[in-house]
Formats: structure tokens, sequence, C-alpha cells
């Protein structure tokens, strides 16, 4: 064992017989403080119930929005493909006339 760890084993066992010194209790008038300053610094803002509906607003506008492009979407190929239909079956008949 080299000089240093017999100082290292000396020091480690001096240092868990020593003596817990340190002041556990809280200061005075703490809790109080804590209680004051938890009281002060709460104020709801005026616009904190706006909040909440302007999620539930966002989001139902948001499904109006897809619905509307799901809509035209499909509303567009569906008439897309009637108006082929239609120049399908009426082209033999104008040719003919």
């Amino acid at each position: 064992m080299s000089q240093f760890d017999h100082q290292w084993e000396a020091l480690v066992s001096r240092a868990r017989q020593a003596p817990d010194v340190r002041d556990t209790e809280a200061p005075f008038g703490f809790a109080a403080r804590v209680v004051a300053l938890f009281a002060g610094t709460y104020s709801p803002a005026p616009w904190a119930a706006l909040e909440r509906f302007a999620i539930r607003g966002f989001l139902a506008a948001s499904a109006c929005c897809v619905a509307a492009v799901a809509f035209n979407y499909f509303g567009r190929s569906l008439e897309s493909s009637a108006e082929m239909q239609i120049e399908e079956t009426l082209s033999p008949v104008l040719e003919l006339s």
C-alpha cells in the first residue's frame, strides 16, 4: 500500500467519525414567506378564459378547412369523371348529326 493510499484511508476514516453539525431547521418565518410569495404571484390573466376556447376554435376551424378541401377535391374528381362520360356518350351522337 502506497503512502497516498494510507493517508487517504486515514482521511476517510476521520471523515466518517466527524459529527454532522448542519442546521436542519428552516429559518424563522420561512413558511410565512413561502405562503406569501405563492399568494402574491398568482394573478389570472384576463385572457385566460379565452385561451381555452381559442384552442377549441382552432381545432374546429382546422376540421372545417380539411372538410372543405376534401369536399372540393372529391367534388371535382366526380364532376370531371361525369363530364368525361357525357362526352363519351354524346360525341358519337353529335358526329351523326
